[in-house]
């Protein structure tokens, strides 16, 4: 069994609808057991053979937002503030689970992953439909967490699309994204220095009461890593004292579009979040 732990991190997003079917099972937790209520199908592109074709499921215990259906970064930040009951599973052509995740807050660890312990008995397998019963039969244990699910389901498979999101508020900023673009460009430029000093001029202050924990000195290399190249601010808007930039760049995937968020402190432009998306 191959098992890792998922990372989380937290904001709200809206509702969208999404191909429900019709679904019956439980997920148990440490003892406690909730009721799955919903299942939604989508197809994917294998992970380990970009020709081939899988089918994600996803069995919870609510509606889950479309937009996080259609992004596994919104799905990941969405799923702990929403105390999601659970579980989504990759299942290949030949029916078999290629990648696991088990969601429930009764969980020490909240949410995991792993693959290994899923029984996967289908009646339907198609492009457009996927049926049966995929379980772990036996209780499981990751480091103290004591997991089992069933669910038996038959759900049509379609792509889900989650609306596009509202343009930022303000004045349209001027080519290449004016003062705002440019405390960017700094602090871009000290990350990817490894300037810890300049990284922290270029922030707000609550950023900067994150990065004085012992462990951002750690952290910082995979913040550099994460970082996307070759940025380039394709537009946005200023309402005040905050500015949105609209940008590209480009990751190990390819191009990744970019909304960052700036905000005035102390009469200078700093950056308070920013959120990259890489194209599927």
């Amino acid at each position: 069994m191959n098992i890792s732990r998922t990372i989380v991190l937290v904001v709200s997003v809206g509702f969208a609808a999404a191909a429900l079917g019709d679904v019956t099972g439980s997920i148990t937790s440490n003892g406690k057991t909730t009721a799955l209520k919903y299942a939604v199908a989508m197809p994917k592109p294998n992970p380990f053979d970009k020709k081939k074709k899988t089918t994600f499921l996803v069995v919870t215990d609510q509606p889950v937002p479309a937009a996080a259906l259609a992004d596994e970064f919104e799905f990941m930040r969405w799923y702990d503030k929403a105390n999601l009951h659970g579980f989504a599973v990759l299942i290949n052509d030949e029916k078999r689970v290629v990648s696991g995740n088990v969601y429930d807050p009764a969980l020490k660890h909240n949410g995991f992953s792993g693959v290994g312990m899923q029984e996967v008995k289908l009646t339907t397998l198609t492009p457009a439909r996927i049926a049966g019963t995929v379980s772990i039969p036996k209780p499981d244990d990751f480091f103290g967490d004591k997991y089992q699910y069933t669910a038996t389901f038959d759900v049509p498979v379609a792509a889900v699309k989650a609306a596009a999101p509202p343009p930022p508020k303000g004045t349209p900023l001027p080519a290449g994204g004016g003062e705002p673009a440019k405390a960017y460009a700094v602090y871009s430029k000290a990350l990817a220095a490894g300037d810890i000093a300049g990284v922290k001029r270029g922030v707000t202050a609550d950023r900067v009461k994150e990065m004085d924990s012992p462990d951002f000195k750690k952290m910082f290399g995979l913040v550099q890593a994460l970082q996307p190249k070759n940025i380039k601010i394709t537009g946005g808007t200023i309402d005040g004292d905050t500015a949105t930039l609209l940008a590209t760049g480009k990751d190990e995937s390819g191009t990744t579009n970019g909304t960052i968020t700036m905000v005035k402190e102390g009469g200078a432009w700093k950056v308070k979040e920013e959120e990259w998306k890489s194209k599927s």
